[in-house]
């Protein structure tokens, strides 16, 4: 294998995970994989944008593969908002709906492409890692904070995923939260850190690359 395509729902996910991800995409590389974060981003509307990667990336992924038989292609949305382009309530019910969506592609021979496709997703959304970063969000934010939501930041309530966590956070500091936002405060957080404070979704994901071999 030779090159890792993650595709996300918008610029704001590819520049965060570039960023996040640099010293494990300049490791693999020394190694001879290239990780490259792509963005669907079709539209602002990240329920358009989770669409759209759930539906049409599976064919695009097979192309991809076919093409390239040293390639491998992840996709990476949000597990929330549920039932989002394809039914949902869970990761499980994702990934399984996805993957048989790529599966149905697949001629004979070409079953072992389903080794060189995953899925995985965040819990809720890309926000998680800002929760799990609280110290570089503090600083970002220039006020003093106080932990509101749940511990475990991959367990918030369904109702108030941390991407509104992280809104009314910014509302409060008076502050704008766009494309490059993320990507600035996860610049000085610990990978290793985040990983440990994102076990369910995001760890695994982390894991996944680092398992890559040429």
């Amino acid at each position: 294998m030779n090159q890792l395509i993650v595709y996300v729902e918008g610029e704001s996910y590819k520049l965060a995970l570039t960023t996040l991800l640099k010293p494990l995409i300049d490791k693999k590389n020394l190694e001879g994989i290239a990780i490259e974060f792509a963005s669907v981003g079709q539209s602002g509307n990240m329920s358009n944008n989770k669409r759209a990667l759930l539906v049409k990336y599976p064919k695009k992924a097979y192309w991809i593969i076919k093409n390239n038989r040293e390639s491998a292609v992840a996709l990476l949305p949000d597990l929330y908002p549920y039932n989002v382009g394809v039914p949902h309530a869970n990761y499980s019910q994702l990934r399984e709906f996805v993957l048989k969506s790529f599966g149905s592609l697949l001629s004979a021979h070409e079953e072992d492409f389903m080794s060189r496709f995953e899925v995985f997703c965040f819990k809720h959304d890309l926000e998680v890692l800002l929760l799990a970063a609280f110290e570089q969000l503090q600083e970002h934010l220039g006020i003093s904070i106080h932990e509101t939501w749940k511990r475990e930041v991959e367990e918030q309530d369904d109702n108030n995923p941390p991407k509104k966590i992280i809104q009314s956070l910014f509302r409060k500091a008076k502050k704008r939260y766009g494309v490059t936002t993320a990507a600035e405060i996860l610049r000085n957080a610990s990978l290793e850190d985040i990983r440990s404070k994102c076990p369910q979704s995001f760890a695994p994901f982390v894991e996944y690359i680092e398992k890559l071999t040429p």
